[in-house]
């Protein structure tokens, strides 16, 4: 199968330094994920493996999602659906607690970290396994309570085996995580932070679709909303993908490792015996 050319990928642009984003190319991207993804739940269809690297970008500012291998067709009487799906960063809670029957807003939660990560120019949740990723999760964005997620318990065989005793219930931290650590801290507005903790909550339930998001008032406050063909494009590296990322950082391992053995070092990041 032949596609069109796509020059990046989010992961190649938000990983390569070279690469000078603007407030523009964050907002309007997010807001032409959420209208793919619009256009996608409304046709029954959900993605399941929506990730930076899986989002394409050209010259011309304008984004497409990629990857449709484990694309599937929905409707909401589907009970049993397979819950290893989506990458481990941009899985969510409902996924990591055993839920079979989920909805298309599996999806959601991912462009909420994904959301996040052009924030950040780096991932929000980077667990190493499942339990490592449950455990960011909750630390950022609090336990599931009662209140917030009365069926939890029911919908989330797991669940029980992280419930935390009473009194060790985590509070949700997100909105200040979302400011933490940011090359650009301006560009985290109220407006922004309201949106992507909609699309990070953790009931399914109560998560912004596609369509709600597509009305948060962070597309509406200054700077405008930019169209794709208005995004300055000119970047530094004519074209940079995820592959491009992962060679560019396995050449500098080899060299600090030759480096470190001509000067009769240990290997980089070996401890001493």
């Amino acid at each position: 199968m032949v596609f069109e050319y796509m020059e990046y990928d989010l992961t190649g642009v938000l990983s390569t330094p070279e690469i000078r984003l603007t407030q523009d190319h964050v907002k309007s991207w997010a807001h032409q994920l959420l209208m793919g993804c619009h256009y996608m739940h409304t046709n029954k269809v959900i993605h399941r493996d929506l990730k930076a690297s899986n989002i394409l970008v050209n010259r011309k500012g304008q984004l497409k999602i990629a990857d449709w291998g484990l694309a599937r067709s929905w409707n909401q009487e589907m009970q049993r659906l397979t819950q290893t799906v989506i990458t481990l960063w941009y899985r969510p809670p409902e996924l990591l607690l055993g839920m079979q029957k989920y909805t298309p807003k599996i999806d959601m939660w991912s462009v909420g970290c994904i959301i996040a990560e052009m924030f950040r120019r780096s991932g929000l949740f980077k667990g190493s396994n499942e339990g490592t990723q449950l455990d960011m999760i909750f630390r950022t964005c609090g336990h599931p309570s009662e209140k917030d997620w009365p069926d939890v318990d029911k919908q989330c065989p797991l669940w029980r085996k992280h419930k935390p005793g009473p009194g060790k219930f985590l509070p949700n931290r997100l909105p200040e995580a979302l400011r933490h650590n940011l090359p650009h801290p301006k560009w985290m507005t109220q407006e922004a932070v309201h949106l992507i903790c909609k699309l990070l909550e953790m009931n399914p339930e109560k998560r912004w679709a596609a369509e709600k998001a597509l009305y948060a008032d962070y597309f509406f406050e200054i700077p405008i909303l930019k169209k794709a063909s208005e995004l300055p494009m000119r970047f530094a590296v004519p074209s940079v993908h995820e592959m491009d990322c992962k060679r560019r950082h396995d050449q500098k391992f080899a060299q600090r490792l030759a480096a470190a053995k001509s000067n009769g070092q240990q290997r980089p990041g070996q401890r001493p015996i």
